[in-house]
């Protein structure tokens, strides 16, 4: 199960980089939860604002048999999306593994495997969800909380516990099938196959269309010639 072990922090630099540095004193599903964040980060390294009022926590996992890393974010991003469209907020999942609403990023998803001798001994599952904290103004434009969005307080347990029920029986029911997985996961994913949108590739904009998409590269059709986007960065609103 995940969550029967749980520790809570008050004030950690990043609940990963703790369970990165700890991960022996930890049973397989363990949880941390941090209170605040002082150095959140994200996906390629980037910082993630998370003060009082957010659910900062990671997950660690420790399998017996090997399971890509890409699995496990995949899972959490479909619990985070189905537990948050039960509180009937339609969240999606925007490629890679953000979660966002109305085009704001409510919440981030950072996987993190720890090897020892080439062997993958632990897997850190790291999730930023904006919950009641408050929005800094120079961040409203492109991110959002669950607060916001309903106009009042949610339980943070509550949905600390909803996505780690759900991302568990994801887990239990689909670890041999990871090709279903992929499915739930493009279901919710924006672009989709066949999308129109717009890029940055060598310093200009262009238009194509998504021909295929994978865990971490987009591969577009630009006018015939195909390239790969690799960074959320890349994609133009």
């Amino acid at each position: 199960m995940i969550g029967e072990e749980i520790e809570v922090l008050y004030e950690v630099d990043s609940t990963n980089e703790f369970l990165k540095r700890n991960y022996k004193s930890f049973h397989d599903g363990a949880i941390v939860v941090a209170i605040k964040q002082t150095a959140g980060k994200g996906r390629m390294g980037r910082s993630w604002y998370s003060p009082e009022g957010g659910l900062w926590y990671s997950v660690l996992f420790k399998p017996k048999i090997h399971i890509n890393l890409h699995v496990y974010t995949k899972i959490f991003s479909i619990a985070i999306v189905e537990v948050l469209r039960k509180l009937k907020i339609k969240a999606y999942i925007k490629w890679p593994n953000d979660i966002y609403y109305n085009g704001k990023k409510l919440c981030g998803i950072l996987s993190e495997a720890v090897s020892v001798n080439d062997r993958v001994v632990a897997i850190i599952v790291g999730i930023g969800l904006n919950v009641n904290n408050d929005i800094p103004e120079e961040l409203k434009d492109v991110a959002v909380s669950v607060k916001d969005i309903l106009r009042k307080k949610v339980k943070i347990t509550y949905l600390l516990d909803s996505i780690n029920k759900h991302a568990w029986n994801i887990l239990v029911n689909y670890r041999n099938e990871t090709e279903n997985i992929t499915k739930l996961w493009k279901r919710y994913l924006v672009p989709k196959e066949g999308d129109i949108l717009k890029v940055k590739a060598d310093d200009e904009i262009v238009e194509g269309k998504v021909l295929k998409i994978s865990d971490d590269i987009l591969y577009v059709d630009v006018g015939g010639k195909v390239i790969g986007v690799q960074s959320i960065h890349q994609l133009v609103e």
